[in-house]
């Protein structure tokens, strides 16, 4: 669970919160008038944690592309009967 801290709090103690943050990975909420106004987080976690998203993001977009790919095919009538599909693959595998 993340840590919530207010700014004035984080201004007293930075070198504290500092290793807090280096030994926690998680993120601390910083609050100004009671509202949260910034994240701090130690470099490695957000590194951490912004490789885990652009690996996400990457296959989503593989994802992406592979589906408007046969949306593409099926625009352009590259498209086989499902039954003679199973009847292809049940022959090739020897299954009839």
């Amino acid at each position: 669970m993340p840590q919530i801290k207010s700014l004035s709090e984080f201004n007293r103690s930075q070198n504290a919160m500092i290793d807090d943050l280096e030994k926690s990975g998680e993120p601390l909420y910083l609050t100004r008038n009671g509202s949260a106004c910034i994240v701090v987080m130690d470099s490695a976690a957000f590194d951490a944690a912004m490789s885990f998203r652009n690996e996400v993001y990457e296959q989503e977009m593989r994802t992406y592309h592979g589906i408007m790919r046969g949306y593409q095919e099926y625009l352009d009538g590259d498209v086989h009967d499902a039954e003679d599909v199973m009847a292809d693959l049940r022959a090739l595998r020897g299954w009839e």
